[in-house]
């Protein structure tokens, strides 16, 4: 079999209200914990359940730790229909325009 790591932060952090130093922190400790452990690093990030999603998410702890994919459970229910009627669960979120394509990562629902 294989093991696969998602996220590989020391814990999910809340995307609503953080300071962005703690988003950076606790994935920087589950990053080295898991390859020092394994050898890996994780090529995926996965919010299964924050209370919202901030370009900060995306820009610094996606693009910039070299995640392939950016993937979240929870999203406002007229987005998601939104999302459901335009077939658009998939996208390439550019999350900040000053820093240009080095910070877009490929998201999906």
């Amino acid at each position: 079999g294989q093991l696969e790591f998602s996220n590989g932060g020391w814990c999910m952090h809340d995307e609503a209200a953080p300071f962005y130093m703690d988003m950076i922190d606790q994935t920087t400790l589950g990053h080295k914990f898991i390859m020092e452990q394994f050898g890996v690093r994780p090529k995926t990030g996965w919010q299964i359940d924050p209370f919202g999603h901030s370009a900060t998410q995306a820009s610094l702890l996606s693009a910039e730790v070299g995640f392939e994919g950016l993937f979240f459970g929870r999203i406002d229910y007229q987005d998601l229909e939104l999302r459901r009627k335009t077939k658009s669960a998939e996208f390439v979120w550019r999350a900040s325009p000053s820093l240009g394509a080095n910070v877009q990562v490929f998201s999906g629902l």
